[in-house]
């Protein structure tokens, strides 16, 4: 059943930044303790990504995505790298949750795929309770 439902809105600056997004997950994640988490970046070009706690990993991953895709050559004109990029890496993002605790061990980013600065971006946040309490 669905016990709540929210919108995470944040401001991003790409192209390749990421953007932590887990203590506001985890916040969600305590109000339903038992049960599913459900995050999707609204658009076609952010996408959600976990990777471990580590700023030196977390650096490297958006180094490297410049060698994922590149961003010139394309027939669609202007950001098609970025529309590319979300659909490899995926926009939706489905976490178990036990005990209030989200179960990875790892931190949860929206990535800003677009050469864009101030750029107002929205995460739909659906969770789903699994035992009542």
């Amino acid at each position: 059943m669905l016990s709540c439902s929210r919108i995470l809105t944040l401001k991003t600056y790409g192209p390749n930044k990421l953007f932590d997004i887990t203590s506001e997950v985890e916040k969600i994640a305590q109000e339903i303790r038992h049960g599913l988490l459900i995050l999707q970046a609204k658009g076609s070009t952010g996408a959600i990504v976990l990777l471990p706690d580590d700023k030196q990993i977390v650096s490297k991953f958006e180094h490297d995505l410049w060698d994922l895709l590149p961003v010139y050559g394309w027939r669609h004109p202007g950001n098609a790298y970025a529309h590319l990029r979300s659909t490899l890496l995926k926009t939706i993002l489905v976490i178990p949750i036990v005990t209030g605790e989200i179960e990875y061990n790892a931190h949860i980013f929206f990535l800003e795929n677009q050469a864009t600065v101030n750029k107002e971006r929205h995460i739909i946040v659906l969770a789903y309770s699994t035992i009542s309490e």
